[in-house]
């Protein structure tokens, strides 16, 4: 658990960590609701809960509860699949988090659906915050095509090869 309690907050020793408070200070006391789509237990809402920000984190349940998980912290779950729409109403969002998700096992078509969905609930001028995404080098134009599409304008874009650890 204590290395939840530094994730996004302390920095690291690798250049492509983001650190919440950097993120947050792009837009200063604009980002105020968001969404973290991803498999845990809601570390980022609570890490963002400290700054005053609401964040539903959804929940897939790999294997284990983590919407119950995520809900027990006082927190707020969304159980969802990945080929359904999330259930908001367009540019409702400030910021859309991910980490570790959409890392080369899910095929092209639906990180597009994905895409797009997130597109449609992100409100114009929030921020996309696609945290470590790998893939295989030879997929990465593909991917690389899919994020550039949107034409978000990067506020930090970080490239790095993945160890073999």
């Amino acid at each position: 658990m204590d290395k939840e309690k530094l994730k996004w907050v302390t920095n690291s020793s690798l250049a492509v960590d983001f650190l919440i408070k950097d993120v947050l200070a792009i837009k200063p006391g604009e980002i105020r609701i968001g969404l973290d789509f991803g498999v845990g237990t809601g570390t980022f809402a609570a890490r963002m809960k400290e700054q005053n920000v609401t964040v539903v984190s959804t929940a897939l349940n790999l294997g284990a509860p983590f919407n119950e998980m995520i809900a027990l912290r006082g927190l707020v779950p969304l159980y969802v699949t990945l080929n359904q729409r999330l259930p908001f109403f367009d540019n409702t969002m400030d910021l859309i988090h991910t980490t570790g998700f959409l890392d080369g096992w899910i095929d092209l078509m639906l990180v597009d659906f994905i895409f797009y969905d997130w597109d449609r609930i992100l409100r114009p001028g929030g921020l996309l915050w696609i945290d470590r995404f790998f893939c295989n080098r030879k997929d990465l134009d593909d991917y690389m095509y899919m994020f550039l599409q949107f034409r978000y304008r990067k506020h930090k874009w970080a490239l790095s090869p993945k160890s073999k650890r």
